[in-house]
């Protein structure tokens, strides 16, 4: 089975490799990763891993009106790499696989599920564990706390990824979800297994599980999206690859920064993860090219804080620490009305 896994960088130097090591301890087979704009060393690491035939990389020149991400997306669909996969999956390096059932690897999890076209793969978000400083340490051993399963109240713990035949009923790679060709059925299932209603599969553009399934006994997407406060900050002056608009805040912080529940569930990847990541080390150079990029990130935070602005923010961070979500009872009410709204669209 060759599974393929899609995504954009900008300045991930620091977290490329545990993201590659992980993700090739669960059986992902290809890389195609596409990169923009990087100052810190991610395109030298990349060019060292595509000549000893880790991955695929294409680096983008993005036109000012367009988006890497969905530049990124649509070039893939076309990709030799796409062609050759039964399975893709487009993901960002801050959102790690976590796969509870069987062995722990993509077979396992094929296996558990029914014949389907697509698995929705639900966030869970994890916040900064009150991490400060950055580290160059293995993500999921720095941030094992996270938002409880449900019930917090926020958008983005109903929204998903998707594992997705690469010859299916779906013509288009999409950020959430793929694109189905016209009037092509589609079999998803939740990440128990347990069928989605074929309304959820025909609304192309859904991004959200609310009010479909909060099941996640298979499956599920850890998605480190604050990680410390310093690699917060540094985020924040890269930008999102999906959106030139949208800004990587405080409200963005707060929205996602859960630190609830201890949640270590996907430890038991980390000694398939060691083990990879040692292999990728090992390649002529990527040691250095490693420690380059870390030094970079070391650097960058107190360049940024030069700007009184981003001085504010960053106490602003401090400030806020971690979010808690809403009482159970207007957490409730939220996700109802979210999901009635979600409905409508």
């Amino acid at each position: 089975m060759r599974v393929l896994c899609v995504t954009c960088v900008r300045d991930e130097g620091p977290f490329l490799l545990d993201w590659l090591a992980h993700h090739r301890g669960l059986g992902v087979t290809d890389f195609l990763i596409y990169s923009n704009d990087c100052s810190d060393g991610t395109v030298q690491m990349l060019g060292a891993l595509q000549a000893s035939g880790f991955v695929n990389h294409i680096p983008q020149d993005v036109p000012p009106n367009k988006t890497p991400q969905w530049q990124g997306l649509k070039d893939a669909w076309k990709h030799p790499a796409r062609k050759a996969a039964d399975w893709v999956l487009a993901t960002d390096v801050d959102e790690y696989l976590n796969i509870k059932t069987g062995n722990g690897t993509l077979t396992a999890l094929m296996d558990a599920v029914p014949d389907c076209d697509a698995v929705a793969l639900p966030w869970r978000l994890f916040g900064n564990s009150d991490v400060v400083g950055f580290e160059d340490r293995p993500v999921a051993e720095q941030f094992t706390k996270s938002a409880p399963e449900n019930g917090i109240g926020v958008l983005a713990t109903h929204y998903f990824k998707t594992l997705f035949r690469a010859k299916g009923p779906f013509n288009k790679i999409g950020v959430h979800r793929p694109k189905r060709k016209p009037d092509a059925a589609a079999r998803w299932v939740d990440a128990g297994g347990t069928p989605l209603p074929d309304e959820f599969a025909q609304r192309d553009s859904r991004p959200s599980l609310a009010g479909y399934s909060t099941v996640r006994d298979l499956v599920e997407l850890n998605h480190y999206s604050v990680r410390s406060v310093e690699s917060f900050i540094v985020k924040t002056a890269r930008g999102l690859p999906s959106s030139r608009k949208k800004a990587i805040d405080l409200a963005y912080w707060v929205e996602r920064n859960f630190n609830q529940v201890e949640n270590t569930t996907i430890a038991r990847h980390s000694d398939a993860t060691a083990t990879e990541k040692a292999f990728l080390l090992a390649i002529p150079g990527m040691a250095e090219l490693h420690d380059a990029s870390v030094q970079w990130h070391r650097r960058r935070l107190p360049e940024l804080l030069r700007d009184p602005a981003v001085m504010q923010l960053y106490g602003q961070i401090m400030i806020a620490g971690g979010s808690t979500g809403m009482p159970p009872a207007m957490a409730a009410e939220f996700d109802a009305a979210f999901a009635r709204m979600k409905q409508d669209l």
